[in-house]
């Protein structure tokens, strides 16, 4: 990951507007043949606003995950930011499993984002077009690789009120995945190893970390 991923724009606030769950979490001693909360997972939801050098503002959605409808997603997001789905302008999704993008179907008049390999993968299941980026793809959030848990995936850092975040999907899946640096879901032994050096290389660069699964992790 290297050094911290500088940007040139201002975040003016964020939210998280969805906390994810696990369908199994083995930090629980919860088992795959019996998942206790059904399936599938839901991810943990992001919400940054931000403006352009010339003031023009955004309203950026970090994976959009599935609610029962398009109206739960925009109660979840008005009670969170008095906004609505149709406020939002942009959506960018950490990685290509449906939970971290199932719900961009929600926002067809949002312009859509992924890393570039994340976007091929998730384009042949969904009717609008995604966009591959890196680097900072909005003023002042910036697309950052962050393998292991996928080859592919990417999170999404930005600076506010001083602090670092990085809205790190399933990069960190849980509280405990950080701690413990490791993943879920994946059995290549050079991923899994790959996912311990993103994390660690987190713990190094951020003040918060948002988990694909779970709650604010505060370093």
């Amino acid at each position: 990951m290297g050094n911290y991923p500088e940007t040139t724009g201002r975040v003016d606030d964020w939210d998280v507007i969805v906390i994810g769950h696990l369908r199994v979490n083995t930090y629980f001693g919860e088992t795959y043949g019996a998942p206790p909360r059904g399936d599938p997972s839901t991810c943990t939801s992001v919400m940054v606003r931000g403006r352009a050098p010339d003031g023009a503002p955004y309203i950026l959605v970090i994976d959009p995950t599935i609610r029962a409808s398009a109206r739960d997603y925009d109660f979840d997001i008005n009670r969170r930011t008095g906004l609505h789905l149709s406020d939002v302008t942009h959506c960018f999704c950490t990685h290509h499993h449906a939970d971290h993008y199932e719900a961009l179907s929600y926002f067809p008049d949002a312009a859509w984002y992924a890393g570039p390999e994340a976007a091929v993968l998730i384009q042949d299941n969904v009717s609008g077009k995604i966009t591959g980026v890196k680097g900072e793809f909005l003023p002042g959030v910036r697309a950052v690789p962050l393998p292991g848990h996928t080859r592919s995936l990417y999170g999404a850092a930005f600076t506010h009120d001083g602090k670092r975040v990085l809205a790190a999907g399933d990069a960190v899946m849980s509280k405990y995945h950080f701690i413990h640096e490791t993943t879920d879901f994946q059995n290549d032994p050079e991923l899994i190893q790959e996912a311990a050096r993103s994390i660690r290389d987190m713990k190094r660069l951020y003040d918060m970390v948002v988990p694909g699964h779970d709650n604010i992790i505060v370093i």
